[in-house]
Order: structure tokens, then sequence, then C-alpha cells
């Protein structure tokens, strides 16, 4: 008996993670009216158009303020079928009891909400929708939602042997599933310079996989990557440059070596190290010698080598030369955070910290 009560108990606990999704959770607005529609959930219409084939579109609307739009046209002639399908982001506002729809190319769609089974389409991009004509939604729970490949856009990083992809619009995080084309993704991430765990800017065409919670109970859903489009190094999801300094063609005064403050007597030169685009040089002092050589970054990647030096002798400075080039030599990534830059060991620790000291 007691065995099968635990078998039960494991068996309620597995569907309700497995169910956990479709929980209608309440999604409100600016003013903390909750929206009347039963999420998630989606809506379809049969579009009547005089002069192009029939139509019919299918809304899903997500607890997380995704959307999924899919319009199915039916040439006549021939029965071909032509489906255009889009994620974007939605809104309820309660002043007009209506629901915004927004998308990656700012097509704005407004849908005034009749009933909790009904949605209008009053506007399409500013444009006022015929009052002739049906654009009534109705709502579907037969409908299978949501499975076509849709363009996405978003911040891609890659840590620990896994994806991880921050959805723009929303901010929604997703791992990425290691199939199709992940390894394309995967790859050019790997190429791109940026420091350790550093989020990049990327495109692709996408679809929604429900799978297996990796070590947990329940699912989660994973994004797959269908078609690799683009990487965008420094540009952030507004479309505009990152304000984040750039590791190159800037110089760095070193100012925590070891996890310690430097002390510096009073006629003492900083140690610095600039980095150059051009043939990926490198040039600095070490707080005794000045040093050149070269350097290498691929992906989260940064180590100095071909390192050179003079061979001054000096009273002050040169136990602190010996430590910033042990850390140079140890250096294989970095990240940069407002103006300062880490270099960081292959696990992530922190070796020395600079700070910028302008550019060239």
């Amino acid at each position: 008996m007691q065995i099968l009560t635990r078998t039960l108990l494991i068996l309620f606990i597995l569907l309700a993670g497995g169910c956990a999704k479709q929980e209608h959770t309440p999604v409100t607005d600016e003013t903390g009216a909750i929206c009347p529609l039963p999420l998630p959930a989606t809506y379809v219409a049969d579009i009547p158009c005089r002069d192009c084939p029939p139509t019919t579109v299918a809304l899903t609307l997500r607890t997380d303020s995704l959307y999924f739009l899919r319009i199915k046209t039916v040439q006549p002639d021939t029965g071909t079928e032509n489906v255009k399908a889009e994620i974007g982001v939605w809104k309820y506002v309660s002043a007009g009891n209506t629901i915004l729809l927004a998308t990656y190319d700012n097509v704005a769609r407004t849908l005034h909400i009749t009933s909790t089974d009904k949605l209008r389409v009053i506007k399409v991009s500013g444009g006022i929708i015929p009052p002739d004509v049906n654009y009534d939604l109705s709502r579907d729970d037969s409908n299978p939602g949501y499975n076509d490949v849709v363009p996405v856009q978003g911040m891609y990083s890659y840590v620990a042997n896994a994806g991880m992809f921050t959805e723009c619009l929303t901010g929604a995080v997703f791992p990425v599933a290691m199939e199709a084309q992940n390894a394309a993704l995967e790859r050019a991430y790997l190429n791109t310079p940026h420091g350790q765990a550093e989020p990049v800017l990327v495109s692709f065409e996408a679809r929604l996989k429900t799978r297996p919670r990796y070590g947990g109970i329940g699912y989660e859903e994973a994004v797959v990557p269908v078609r690799f489009i683009d990487i965008r190094p420094g540009i952030a999801c507004s479309g505009e440059k990152s304000s984040k300094l750039r590791l190159v063609d800037n110089s760095w005064r070193l100012i925590e070596l070891d996890e310690q403050p430097i002390e510096l007597s009073e006629d003492q030169k900083n140690p610095f190290v600039h980095l150059q685009t051009r043939n990926n040089k490198m040039q600095g002092f070490a707080g005794c010698n000045r040093f050149s050589g070269t350097y290498l970054v691929k992906g989260s990647i940064f180590i100095f080598n071909k390192m050179i030096r003079t061979r001054m002798a000096c009273v002050d400075g040169i136990e602190m030369e010996e430590n910033f080039f042990r850390v140079l030599s140890a250096t294989d990534g970095y990240h940069i955070e407002g103006d300062i830059l880490e270099l960081r060991d292959r696990s992530g620790k922190v070796l020395a910290k600079l700070q910028h000291a302008g550019g060239s």
C-alpha cells in the first residue's frame, strides 16, 4: 500500500509539473487592472477578402506577453497554401478594454475584447478597419496554437556548453536546443570577440519546443534555431550601439593585481596596456620596463603572446612588474563592466583589473 501511495504521489507531481505551463495566470496592465481573457488562449478567424485569396488567422496569447500570429492564405486556382508566421509582444489596456500587438517590423495591431471568447481587430498599423468587414476572432481551444517557424531576435550567450537566448521584445529567457542549426549559432558566437559569458545580439528563424526540464521535474520550453541569420556584436536589442567600451583601440591602466589594489610611489608611473586593432598589436608599461607584442581574441578567448620587454634596472616596481607579466601570461579571457577591464583565467577567476585610460 505504501509503495502504491508513493507511486501515485510521484505521478501527481510529474503531472503537475508537466501541466504547469497550462495554468491560467492573470495578466495586468499598468494600472493593475486584470485582463479578462483566460490565458493562454488561441483565437481564430476566417477573413473574407474581396480581392485576395481566402485567409485564416490564428492568434495565440501567452501569459509571458509573447504572442504568435499565423496567417494562412490559399490560392483558389491551385490550392497552394502560403503561411506567414510572426512572434511579438502584447499588452492589455484596460482603458478601452483592448489588446495591443507589436512585432519586430513595427507593425502594430489593436484588438477590442468584445467578450472572453471574441476579439475584434480595430486597427492595423494605424489604419482603422472598416466596420462592415468581419474581423472578429473567436476563441478555439481545439486549435493547436503555434508550431510554425518565426523570425526572432535577442541576446545569446554560450556558457558551460549550453546556449541561452533572451528574446528582445519581452525579455523571456529560453534555453537553446542542440539541434537544427544550433551548431551554426554556436560557431558564430564563438568566433565573435566578446567578454566571458557576454550576451551578443543574434537573429535567426526558430520554433519553440517543449521538452523535459534538465535536472528537474516537469517541462520547459526551448528555442530551436532553424536558420541562423546574423550576429551583431556591440549592438543592443534597441538596435543602438552598446555603451560598453571596446577592448581594442583603448588604453587600460592597472588598478588591481591579484585582488589587491596596486600602490605606487610618488614618482612611479602607472602600468598600462594599449591594444590596437591593426595587426593585433599591443604595447604598454609594466612598472619598470616597456613591453610590446600581439594578442589574440576569438570568442571569449583573450591571449597575450609574443611579448618582449626592455631590460631596465629599477629600484621600484620590479616586483609588481613580474606579477603583472605573470598575470598577462595566464590571461585567457576578459570582461568589461563600465570602465573596468577584468583579465580572467580560463576558469573565469579575475587576475587583474584595469581602468579605461583613453582611446586611440
